[in-house]
């Protein structure tokens, strides 16, 4: 009984083997490539956020273009994933209203009664929760593991805010080191959040029914042929 729940030499090596199959289906992607492709990306989306206000338009516009392609070729080359035109569209209008905002001065402007600020923040985290959770199904197809929806809703619902959260905080990076002026208010970074949030999960409800049925026929899919 005690030789059951104690894992043996073998138990350990079956687990290897099992990592070393991922790895190999993986197009060899390391633990150290993806390390420096995350701090690539991260350094990548921290100069594309900081001085964004106040930078020229088409500055801008150059920066967001080579975030994306990176982002793109990146998939496409590397792991042989396509990006779907809607999933950069998507990130595109979220940058885009930043931009605009920006540009004409919006931020200050009130919508039916909402300032443009609060829709962006909401409208834009909304869209950049579709591809953040595209992208993690994706590569869990890609590395072989199986996750129920749940779990990668969760998990897609914390990564899209934790990059909601570092845009603040390049906000106040801009604000205390560069010498700008992002923080109009001492409630405007926790709206910004609360925003945030809001449009994280009315999107993840939303795309969760909307991909439920194909989730579970790609997992009878993965049954059958196991």
């Amino acid at each position: 009984m005690l030789n059951k729940l104690v894992p043996t030499t073998e138990s350990f090596k079956s687990v290897e083997e099992t990592d070393s199959i991922h790895e190999s289906t993986s197009h060899g992607i390391t633990a150290r490539e993806v390390l420096w492709a995350c701090l690539t990306a991260l350094a990548i989306f921290t100069l594309l956020l900081l001085r964004l206000p106040y930078r020229l338009p088409v500055t801008n516009i150059l920066l967001s273009t080579l975030a994306l392609s990176s982002f793109y070729f990146y998939l496409r080359l590397r792991l042989n994933i396509r990006v779907p035109r809607m999933m950069i569209l998507c990130l595109v209008v979220s940058l885009a209203l930043d931009v605009i905002g920006n540009r004409y001065g919006l931020f200050s402007v009130r919508i039916a009664l909402i300032p443009y600020d609060i829709i962006t923040h909401f409208v834009a985290s909304g869209l950049s929760f579709v591809p953040v959770m595209w992208l993690l199904m994706k590569l869990i197809r890609r590395f072989g593991y199986r996750l129920p929806l749940g779990f990668v809703t969760f998990f897609s619902v914390t990564t899209a805010f934790s990059l909601a959260g570092y845009y603040e905080i390049t906000e106040l990076m801009d604000e205390r080191l560069l010498g700008g002026h992002r923080i109009w208010t001492p409630r405007d970074t926790v709206q910004d959040l609360a925003a945030d949030l809001l449009g994280i999960v009315i999107a993840a409800v939303c795309y969760g029914l909307a991909i439920k049925a194909r989730w579970r026929r790609d997992n009878l899919r993965l049954d059958h042929s196991n």
